[in-house]
């Protein structure tokens, strides 16, 4: 697969969990996005999302790792700075605090997209 491919897949799974965030803990706010600008509005959300977690995760990679590491450690350590950065790039950028209508409903655990 290619870098690009790659870049569209990340970007659209954080503009759908985005989405689906929104729909269930924020709706109002969601309300004020006219309806036809909704896709585009998540997709640039998404692309955000992405283009800060390969930030972060580099920067977390490189805190970690040292060059005499051996490369399963290196992939370890990526993985679990893949992961970092996804739970800090969305919880700034996607998970905001629930409306107070919706304080009942539980937070997603998880980073899958459905």
């Amino acid at each position: 697969m290619s870098q690009a491919s790659n870049e569209v897949e990340s970007t659209m799974k954080y503009a759908s969990m985005a989405s689906r965030y929104w729909a269930t803990y924020l709706p109002s706010r969601l309300e004020t996005i006219p309806v036809a600008e909704r896709q585009a509005f998540f997709t640039d959300l998404g692309r955000q999302v992405a283009e800060m977690v390969d930030y972060l995760a580099q920067d977390n990679l490189r805190a970690s790792s040292r060059p005499s590491d051996p490369p399963e450690l290196t992939q370890r350590r990526a993985r679990m700075a893949q992961l970092r950065a996804e739970q800090e790039a969305l919880a700034e950028l996607v998970y905001l605090p629930k409306e107070t209508s919706m304080l009942a409903r539980e937070t997603p655990t998880t980073l899958t997209a459905a």
